[in-house]
Protein backbone atom coordinates (compact mmCIF):
# COMPACT_ATOMS: atom_id res chain seq x y z
CA UNK A 1 0.00 0.00 0.00
CA UNK A 2 2.89 2.54 0.91
CA UNK A 3 4.91 1.66 -2.68
CA UNK A 4 1.36 2.30 -4.52
CA UNK A 5 0.70 6.24 -2.70
CA UNK A 6 4.71 6.66 -2.84
CA UNK A 7 4.56 5.65 -6.67
CA UNK A 8 1.36 7.49 -7.16
CA UNK A 9 2.91 10.92 -5.43
CA UNK A 10 6.11 10.06 -7.73
CA UNK A 11 3.96 9.66 -11.28
CA UNK A 12 2.15 13.18 -10.14
CA UNK A 13 5.72 15.41 -9.22
CA UNK A 14 6.61 14.01 -13.23
CA UNK A 15 3.28 15.29 -14.67
CA UNK A 16 3.52 18.27 -13.05
CA UNK A 17 7.76 18.76 -13.38
CA UNK A 18 6.65 17.50 -17.43
CA UNK A 19 3.53 20.72 -17.20
CA UNK A 20 5.87 23.74 -16.05
CA UNK A 21 8.62 22.78 -18.52
CA UNK A 22 5.91 22.46 -21.59
CA UNK A 23 4.33 26.14 -20.25
CA UNK A 24 7.85 27.46 -20.04
CA UNK A 25 8.89 26.40 -23.79
CA UNK A 26 5.22 27.92 -24.43
CA UNK A 27 6.36 30.90 -22.87
CA UNK A 28 9.59 31.37 -24.25
CA UNK A 29 8.51 30.71 -27.96
CA UNK A 30 5.78 33.50 -27.37
CA UNK A 31 9.06 36.11 -26.58
CA UNK A 32 10.50 34.72 -29.62
CA UNK A 33 7.47 35.62 -31.76
CA UNK A 34 7.56 38.66 -30.12
CA UNK A 35 11.18 39.59 -30.79
CA UNK A 36 10.68 38.50 -34.79
CA UNK A 37 7.91 40.65 -35.25
CA UNK A 38 9.85 43.80 -33.67
CA UNK A 39 12.71 42.77 -35.76
CA UNK A 40 9.72 42.61 -39.33
CA UNK A 41 8.08 45.48 -38.60
CA UNK A 42 12.17 47.40 -39.60
CA UNK A 43 12.45 44.98 -42.26
CA UNK A 44 13.93 47.06 -45.33
CA UNK A 45 14.59 50.20 -43.46
CA UNK A 46 16.65 52.71 -45.55
CA UNK A 47 17.58 50.09 -48.05
CA UNK A 48 17.58 50.81 -51.80
CA UNK A 49 15.43 49.60 -53.95
CA UNK A 50 16.72 46.61 -55.66
CA UNK A 51 17.79 45.67 -52.00
CA UNK A 52 15.38 42.96 -50.34
CA UNK A 53 14.37 43.38 -46.70
CA UNK A 54 13.54 39.96 -45.89
CA UNK A 55 14.58 36.37 -47.04
CA UNK A 56 12.86 33.51 -46.12
CA UNK A 57 13.32 29.64 -46.87
CA UNK A 58 11.68 26.66 -44.71
CA UNK A 59 14.22 26.65 -42.38
CA UNK A 60 15.29 30.06 -42.13
CA UNK A 61 14.28 33.95 -42.24
CA UNK A 62 16.77 37.02 -43.10
CA UNK A 63 15.31 40.53 -41.73
CA UNK A 64 18.18 43.11 -43.08
CA UNK A 65 17.55 47.16 -42.44
CA UNK A 66 20.48 49.87 -42.85
CA UNK A 67 19.35 51.32 -38.86
CA UNK A 68 21.77 53.88 -38.93
CA UNK A 69 21.46 54.79 -42.73
CA UNK A 70 24.98 54.50 -43.33
CA UNK A 71 24.46 52.69 -46.61
CA UNK A 72 25.69 49.21 -45.32
CA UNK A 73 24.40 46.00 -43.65
CA UNK A 74 27.46 45.63 -41.54
CA UNK A 75 26.48 47.08 -38.56
CA UNK A 76 25.36 45.06 -36.00
CA UNK A 77 21.24 43.96 -35.37
CA UNK A 78 21.18 45.67 -39.27
CA UNK A 79 21.40 41.67 -40.93
CA UNK A 80 19.27 38.86 -38.43
CA UNK A 81 18.55 35.44 -39.20
CA UNK A 82 16.67 33.12 -37.56
CA UNK A 83 17.18 29.56 -37.97
CA UNK A 84 15.88 26.33 -36.92
CA UNK A 85 18.01 23.49 -36.97
CA UNK A 86 16.44 20.03 -37.51
CA UNK A 87 18.69 17.68 -36.58
CA UNK A 88 19.61 19.37 -33.40
CA UNK A 89 16.09 20.68 -32.40
CA UNK A 90 16.74 24.34 -31.94
CA UNK A 91 16.14 27.86 -33.22
CA UNK A 92 18.41 30.27 -33.19
CA UNK A 93 19.11 33.84 -34.17
CA UNK A 94 22.59 35.64 -35.58
CA UNK A 95 23.09 38.98 -35.82
CA UNK A 96 25.10 40.57 -38.02
CA UNK A 97 28.65 38.50 -38.70
CA UNK A 98 27.78 37.07 -35.33
CA UNK A 99 27.36 33.51 -34.22
CA UNK A 100 24.08 31.81 -34.30
CA UNK A 101 22.64 32.08 -30.54
CA UNK A 102 20.32 29.67 -29.22
CA UNK A 103 17.08 30.81 -28.49
CA UNK A 104 14.56 27.72 -27.49
CA UNK A 105 15.89 24.21 -27.34
CA UNK A 106 14.16 21.50 -27.57
CA UNK A 107 11.45 22.30 -30.14
CA UNK A 108 10.28 19.67 -32.77
CA UNK A 109 9.71 21.37 -36.07
CA UNK A 110 9.71 24.94 -36.73
CA UNK A 111 8.87 25.67 -40.66
CA UNK A 112 9.05 29.61 -42.32
CA UNK A 113 6.76 30.90 -45.14
CA UNK A 114 6.18 33.78 -47.02
CA UNK A 115 2.46 35.14 -47.31
CA UNK A 116 1.12 35.50 -49.42
CA UNK A 117 3.37 33.07 -51.63
CA UNK A 118 4.00 35.60 -54.45
CA UNK A 119 4.54 37.92 -53.16
CA UNK A 120 6.69 40.51 -55.25
CA UNK A 121 10.40 41.09 -53.72
CA UNK A 122 11.90 44.36 -54.12
CA UNK A 123 8.09 45.72 -53.90
CA UNK A 124 6.85 44.60 -50.54
CA UNK A 125 7.98 42.95 -47.30
CA UNK A 126 5.62 39.69 -46.68
CA UNK A 127 3.67 38.29 -43.82
CA UNK A 128 5.38 35.85 -41.99
CA UNK A 129 3.86 32.06 -41.72
CA UNK A 130 5.32 30.30 -39.16
CA UNK A 131 4.07 26.62 -38.48
CA UNK A 132 5.78 24.93 -35.55
CA UNK A 133 5.39 21.90 -33.00
CA UNK A 134 6.85 22.24 -29.96
CA UNK A 135 7.10 18.84 -29.03
CA UNK A 136 6.63 15.59 -31.18
CA UNK A 137 2.81 14.73 -29.87
CA UNK A 138 1.60 18.41 -30.33
CA UNK A 139 -0.69 19.17 -33.27
CA UNK A 140 0.54 21.65 -35.76
CA UNK A 141 0.16 25.42 -34.55
CA UNK A 142 0.74 28.59 -36.92
CA UNK A 143 1.70 32.07 -36.36
CA UNK A 144 1.41 34.58 -38.68
CA UNK A 145 3.42 37.88 -38.44
CA UNK A 146 3.23 40.99 -40.57
CA UNK A 147 4.79 44.57 -40.78
CA UNK A 148 2.48 47.21 -40.31
CA UNK A 149 1.86 48.06 -43.96
CA UNK A 150 1.71 44.51 -45.07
Amino acid sequence: MILFVLKTFLDYQQMALKQRDTARIQATFQRILMMMKSELIQAGYGLDSYQEGIQITDEWIQIQKDGNLDGDLGDSREDIVYRFFPDDQKLSRKSGQGYFQILLEPIYSVFFQAHPSDFEPHKSIPCVRIQFQLEELDAIQEATLCPLNP
